[in-house]
């Protein structure tokens, strides 16, 4: 009985279609440059870090995978 009187309880309902909404892409480019932005900091940070402690090899896995996540996005 519960059911018939809310049938769309718990379901997220949309007004605008999938193609007629033009955020959708702008949205995701966006949440691209974010975490671009944050996983470059972090490698950054890291790098600084294996610098300091004169560890080469973390040094030059960790520039490896700069060099990846620029190529990647193409920065």
């Amino acid at each position: 009985m519960y059911e018939k009187q809310y049938p769309y309880e718990g379901a997220i309902l949309f007004s605008q279609t999938e193609e007629t909404n033009s955020y959708g892409p702008l949205a995701e480019k966006v949440l691209e440059h974010a975490i671009f932005q944050f996983q470059k900091q972090k490698l950054m940070e890291k790098i600084d870090e294996a610098l300091m402690a004169r560890n080469k090899s973390l040094f030059l896995e960790l520039s490896a995978q700069y060099n990846e996540l620029l190529k990647k996005y193409g920065a």
